[in-house]
């Protein structure tokens, strides 16, 4: 009897485990294809079943299945185009990443209220401007790093040049360094970082930055000098205008932006414990200098907590084809919201998409916030202007390719240093002998 029943057990062991490796599994990113951001909360499903997901707040996603209910895995979110995905039925574990193209915003479902919801939560952020914009602070200070990347697209009518003999070595050098990590080829050409201090008085108006760390690579001729200073302005949405490439454009939560945009809730979500609301605003008119776009709103304080905003051609900037902006906050211990990351991406394409263009990509994030504090006012003693930026010695020296010096670049990271990163890092690193072919820097712009 002790036998049968040991034997029962082991077949039923036996048949679990056959169960658990015959399993499939599909893990996911949902991200939006211009900008790379990570969408949170958006809709995964099975088609023709009800079997699906939300991502999570990094934008990912996971099953774990016998059979894969459905050839084909929709994806989903209020201001994105639906994205369909078919499955591999013969593979039994998928790693996606799911490129979201920003589109209509008319999916969304309205539930008909005597309250607007949408214009109330912009009265409501509106309300709370004075209170939420970092600006109302008689002084702060912060450690801030920030990241510039140029990388060339539509190079293949560079390629068909340097297919002669004598350029050959151009072309094959291209090949080597072509970067295909984001779905697109791109040629990465420029890459700087630098960290600094930087302080902020109000009364008197002072403002000074010390740059710790640097490191360039790549090089950049006067046209790309005048792009990356195109790159290089502070937004902040509270403004009731925003700057774009030198084109004044209306923020979506300017006191007059009910004139402008419409806007729509699209849920609620509890983040950490605190409920948001995500709102969306798209251009009431045709023709206007207007975003379209979607933020999330903390309940009781009505803070932006983040914020992305958007433009296409039609926004009429001079060879620019495409531009996204994301803006996140973070809560302080007193409750204050101070800007902890931006993001900024935008294509450039000078005589259309056929001809080599660039991308050009700004990460800044913020780290060590201080406000209100007497050691900002002694800081700013030091200046002799109101305006004062000073590069300490050795800076250069301060942040390595690998990213894992303390105190650098490291502790601003997200996560370790990432294989994308490394890559731009080497492509850009140009050797000497290289440079004379005007490859790198590309002598194109």
């Amino acid at each position: 009897m002790n036998r049968i029943l040991k034997f029962l057990f082991l077949l039923i062991g036996l048949t679990n485990c056959a169960a658990i490796f015959s399993q499939k599994t599909l893990r996911g990113l949902v991200k939006d294809a211009h900008s790379d951001e990570a969408i949170a909360f958006a809709s995964v499903t099975f088609k023709g079943t009800s079997m699906g997901a939300i991502t999570d707040s990094v934008g990912r996603f996971a099953f774990s299945v016998n059979d894969w209910p459905s050839d084909t895995l929709v994806i989903s979110y209020v201001g994105y185009e639906t994205y369909f995905l078919t499955m591999d039925q013969a593979k039994n574990d998928m790693d996606v990443t799911i490129p979201m193209q920003r589109g209509t915003t008319d999916d969304v479902v309205i539930v008909k209220s005597k309250i607007d919801k949408g214009l109330w939560l912009w009265k409501k952020v509106v309300e709370h401007k004075p209170q939420n914009n970092r600006y109302k602070f008689d002084n702060f200070s912060y450690e801030l790093y920030n990241k510039l990347e140029i990388d060339l697209k539509n190079f293949k009518s560079l390629q068909k040049i340097t297919r002669f003999k004598p350029l050959r070595p151009i072309n094959d050098l291209i090949n080597q360094n072509i970067d295909t990590s984001e779905g697109i080829k791109i040629l990465p050409t420029y890459l700087t970082e630098a960290i600094s201090n930087y302080y902020y008085q109000k009364k008197p108006l002072k403002r000074r930055e010390e740059i710790v760390g640097a490191n360039t690579n790549g090089i950049k001729n006067e046209s790309m000098v005048k792009f990356l200073g195109g790159m290089d302005q502070v937004i902040n949405v509270y403004n009731n205008f925003l700057n774009v490439f030198n084109k004044e454009f209306v923020s979506p939560i300017s006191d007059n932006g009910d004139f402008y945009y419409k806007y729509t809730v699209a849920d609620t979500q509890y983040i950490a414990g605190e409920r948001y609301y995500h709102l969306l605003f798209r251009p009431r008119r045709k023709g206007m200098n207007t975003f379209e776009g979607d933020c999330w709103v903390h309940f009781g304080s009505f803070a932006i907590q983040k914020m992305n905003l958007a433009l296409d051609k039609s926004a009429d900037i001079n060879f620019m084809e495409r531009f996204s902006y994301i803006q996140e906050y973070t809560r302080l211990a007193d409750s204050n919201w101070f800007v902890s990351r931006e993001k900024l991406v935008v294509d450039v394409a000078p005589v259309g998409d056929k001809t080599p263009g660039i991308i050009g990509r700004k990460t800044s994030t913020y780290r060590n916030i201080v406000v209100n504090d007497s050691s900002v006012t002694a800081r700013l003693k030091l200046n002799k202007e109101q305006e004062e930026i000073v590069t300490e010695p050795g800076a250069q020296q301060k942040i390595t390719p690998t990213g894992k010096q303390p105190g650098m670049r490291s502790q601003h990271y997200r996560k370790e240093y990432c294989e994308n990163d490394r890559h731009h890092y080497e492509c850009t690193r140009v050797p000497k002998a290289n440079q004379a072919t005007g490859i790198y820097g590309y002598g194109l712009f």
